[in-house]
């Protein structure tokens, strides 16, 4: 209850009694504070008393440790005990039969003399809020308002995201020596001035590590692990760093109160952290919601406000990560109907927006083309494609021809720019993909969607040229989200399936041997850490590319012979049976033809792996019966 000093103007309203909405911080409240206003908290007697009492029974219970502690050194040393505790006496003579009784289960308990409290304080927190009546206020908007009125409950009510707070010392994992000194500050380098830029300059808006570790333990331990992750040095250091944020991370998963820093946390190991990139996303958007970081959109642009633009960025991030993983996945997104996601342009025309908000909005008008997919789509039920999507298909095709034009103009830089045709060439890949839905066994390809299947080819083709082949996207598979490399393994088992499947009627095997095993050998050329996932890709990759080359050229041969491929009479190609003789490594843990043997190109099964339950030996193995008759980019 906050009772408000207003202008002697009106001295019969001198002293008005209204609602606080008090934090667990304590005075001012929320309210009070918005309005400059001093906030002076008014208790019950009932509650004063209770405070003080179990502050007295806290004392006491001290003095009576300390007590028996000197009884038992004088034992030992031989001396006279001490005289026994007045106070304790007094105690026990003005205490009720069931206070003694808890009394006794405290000390029986020892420890935790406060945690063992009366069961029934065992209950939810609730708000000291004064009593109101039906008429008070306004009507409610939102129903959990009416609980929350009723019972005061804190976790009914969505606390502010109050900014970090540098604290006078930092006990972290660098202080307790887990990490030294000198490698936390060159991943701290690391990730400001290389990776941060990857994730739009959102993820770490201070300079100097003791500052970072003093502001968000959390986000400082989030960064670290990234470039320990990117770092080839660092090996050893990213177990010690994902461990402390995982830490960290579980610690704070009840909190009812958590800071920008927290969520610029989340978005980092969201964005890179493939191993816990969909449980982050889904919590961070949560708590993100319950701080109101969906509203800094309108914020920003209404109040010009620098503050709500880095929120707006903030949400943005979160969206991006919802929407990759919704795409690699095939599961619905998180967010739905995000007005801010819509109107991005009115963003880019305020005054707070910057040169790197236009590579944030690109992105964000992608995935908006790549949402309606999805939604047109659908999850795959293992059912083909409909004719009648053919149209659809065009269309979104086209969509996807005027956003790679339009931000190849406006993006500023070349690597940007560079960047927005690699994910225009993965949209166009997920787009066509859809068509060989439901094409399990020998089905074939329909004849209506023999171009829509050739596109699927050459755009994948060209994709993983254009990684390999251009120096700046080779360079930048350091740093690229985990979403890019997830799509660029989807590419290649995209080709492999097809070429396996269908033979040299859309592609040559050949060729994709080619494209596969020079992708491998540059991924095997970058500087990166072990748990990179271009490194853990590359060992997969390489036995895939393995299985297109079979036995030897005569058993190939004969093979071929044997089991020529079939074009179907209204023009569709037909899938080539797997001989008697087929390779061993082709066939799944099912007895099932290339593991699956279907043309569902689901991404799901690519993340579902836990980095810690790797062989570190398995990662950079060689495989002896690759032979490579490609050159190095650059080489």
């Amino acid at each position: 209850m906050a009772k408000r000093s207003w202008s002697d103007a009106n001295e019969g309203m001198e002293f008005m009694t209204i609602k606080c909405l008090m934090d667990d911080s304590g005075p001012p409240c929320r309210r009070c504070a918005e309005r400059n206003l001093g906030c002076v908290l008014g208790k019950n007697l009932q509650s004063i008393i209770d405070e003080k009492t179990q502050y007295n029974e806290a004392i006491l219970q001290d003095i009576e440790n300390l007590h028996n502690t000197l009884k038992e050194v004088a034992k030992k040393v031989g001396i006279s005990e001490p005289a026994a505790l007045q106070c304790s006496a007094l105690q026990k003579s003005a205490e009720s039969p069931s206070q003694q009784s808890r009394s006794v289960t405290n000390q029986n308990g020892g420890g935790d003399r406060l945690g063992v409290a009366d069961k029934d304080n065992y209950g939810p927190s609730c708000d000291n809020s004064p009593k109101i009546s039906p008429e008070d206020g306004n009507l409610p908007h939102v129903p959990i308002h009416s609980l929350y009125t009723l019972t005061k409950l804190r976790a009914l009510r969505s606390p502010d995201a109050p900014e970090g707070h540098s604290s006078p010392a930092v006990d972290d994992f660098i202080a307790r020596g887990v990490l030294r000194l000198e490698d936390a500050e060159r991943l701290f380098c690391l990730y400001r001035d290389r990776l941060d830029a990857f994730m739009y300059g959102v993820g770490c808006k201070y300079q100097q590590l003791d500052e970072l570790r003093r502001k968000s333990p959390i986000l400082a331990a989030a960064t670290l692990t990234v470039a320990a992750l990117h770092d080839p040095q660092a090996n050893g250091l990213y177990g010690t760093c994902s461990s402390e944020f995982r830490r960290l991370t579980e610690r704070s998963m009840f909190d009812r109160r958590v800071n920008r820093d927290y969520l610029r946390a989340m978005c980092v190991a969201s964005y890179w952290l493939s191993d816990m990139s969909w449980m982050l996303s889904g919590i961070a958007i949560r708590r993100a919601a319950e701080c109101n970081l969906h509203n800094s959109y309108t914020r920003a642009i209404e109040e010009k406000s620098e503050e709500a633009a880095d929120g707006a960025r903030l949400w943005y991030i979160l969206n991006i990560c919802d929407q990759h993983l919704a795409t690699l996945y095939g599961r619905p997104a998180i967010v739905q109907e995000d007005s801010s996601m819509q109107q991005w342009e009115s963003f880019l025309e305020s005054p707070v927006s910057t040169e790197e908000d236009k590579r944030l909005a690109s992105q964000v008008a992608l995935l908006g083309i790549i949402g309606s997919i999805r939604e047109l789509f659908g999850p795959d039920k293992g059912q083909p494609t409909p004719r009648a999507y053919v149209h659809q298909i065009t269309h979104f095709n086209k969509q996807l021809d005027i956003w790679i034009k339009q931000w190849s103009e406006t993006l500023p830089g070349r690597f940007p720019r560079k960047g927005a045709l690699l994910h225009f060439h993965f949209a166009k890949l997920h787009l066509y993909s859809h068509i060989f839905r439901g094409l399990s066994g020998d089905s074939p390809i329909p004849h209506h969607f023999l171009d829509c299947a050739a596109t699927a080819i050459s755009v994948a083709t060209s994709t993983i040229e254009f990684i390999i082949t251009d120096p700046d996207v080779a360079a930048g598979v350091i740093g690229m989200p985990s979403y890019l490399h997830c799509m660029t393994a989807f590419a290649c088992m995209f080709l492999i399936k097809v070429a396996v499947k269908y033979g040299g009627d859309l592609v040559e095997p050949e060729r994709v041997w080619d494209l596969t095993t020079s992708l491998v050998r540059h991924f095997r050329s970058l500087p990166a850490g072990r748990w990179h996932l271009a490194n853990l890709m590359a060992p997969g990759l390489e036995r895939m590319a393995a299985t297109l080359k079979g036995g030897n050229e005569g058993h190939n041969n004969q093979q071929a012979n044997a089991f020529p491929p079939s074009n179907g009479a209204n023009g569709t190609i037909r899938s080539q049976v797997a001989a008697p003789g087929t390779d061993s490594a082709l066939i799944g843990s099912e007895g099932d033809f290339f593991f699956d043997y279907d043309m569902s190109f689901g991404l799901s099964p690519v993340f579902q792996f836990d980095m810690s339950s790797l062989n570190p030996d398995m990662v950079g193995q060689e495989f002896n019966n690759v032979e490579y008759h490609v050159r190095r980019p650059g080489a």
